[in-house]
């Protein structure tokens, strides 16, 4: 970025022009601008050296408050002085209008400044958004950092907690043979079971014919047993109605 024009004052110009009349040098405000180190802008060189200059002028014009005699004086001197430097003044004009040119130009040269700063200021605007954008996703990216932290000790535990869950996984896979086996001997038992109870509806089947045919024997052996009865109960009264009669006879 360019640097800003330095900040002259009216002394150092009055210096500069002091020192540049001792040497026998011309003032002019380019030469009043080398003389400070070629600092400060020429228009405001200019502007400070009319200044001084009006200031003098308003001195030599304070002289007409003076007695005739040294008014008189003075005029002459003065009248002397300005017809020995009528084409010294000449040459002023030249130089002021080559100080105008000058001055021109280092407007122009000031104008090119001032854009060129205008534009730098607007990079730097630019600039500063994007470092307010970055140092708002730093600040978000800092919170969320924060909240990762402050969620640390929970996702130890939650790792912890799967450690523990993923040996106990680890435990069951090993386990898994053994269950297997204990699979397989359950499906043998429960075949074994399961054949042992298509027997035992075989002989249940069985003992329900055996138990119908018990039963009908059982009806068959009443009868009998009736019949029996009954035919005892005939030979008993056969023997009370004719071989006791007989026998009571004979005795």
């Amino acid at each position: 970025m360019i640097g800003r024009e330095v900040k002259i004052t009216a002394e150092q110009v009055g210096a500069a022009a002091e020192a540049l009349q001792a040497n026998g040098v011309k003032v002019t405000s380019r030469a009043l601008r080398e003389q400070m180190g070629n600092i400060g802008c020429l228009g405001t060189i200019s502007k400070l050296w009319q200044r001084k200059k009006s200031a003098t002028q308003r001195q030599v014009a304070a002289v007409a408050d003076l007695s005739p005699v040294l008014r008189r004086a003075i005029l002459d001197f003065v009248g002397q002085e300005v017809a020995a430097s009528s084409a010294v003044l000449e040459g002023e004009m030249a130089e002021h209008m080559q100080e105008a040119s000058d001055l021109a130009t280092e407007n122009e040269r000031q104008l090119e400044l001032i854009d060129t700063q205008s534009g730098e200021l607007e990079a730097l605007k630019e600039e500063l958004e994007r470092e307010r954008v970055v140092a708002g996703q730093a600040r978000t990216d800092l919170a969320k950092a924060q909240l990762r932290l402050e969620s640390l000790p929970r996702l130890e535990a939650a790792a912890e907690q799967a450690r523990m869950d993923l040996a106990k996984a680890q435990f069951k896979l090993e386990d898994i043979p053994r269950l297997e086996e204990a699979a397989e001997l359950a499906r043998a038992e429960l075949i074994e079971a399961q054949l042992r109870l298509e027997g035992m509806g075989r002989v249940e089947a069985e003992l329900a014919a055996t138990k119908v045919l018990l039963e009908a024997e059982r009806d068959e052996l009443g009868e009998v047993k009736a019949e029996l009865d009954e035919e005892r109960d005939l030979r008993i009264k056969a023997q009370q109605f004719i071989v006791d009669p007989i026998f009571k006879k004979q005795a």
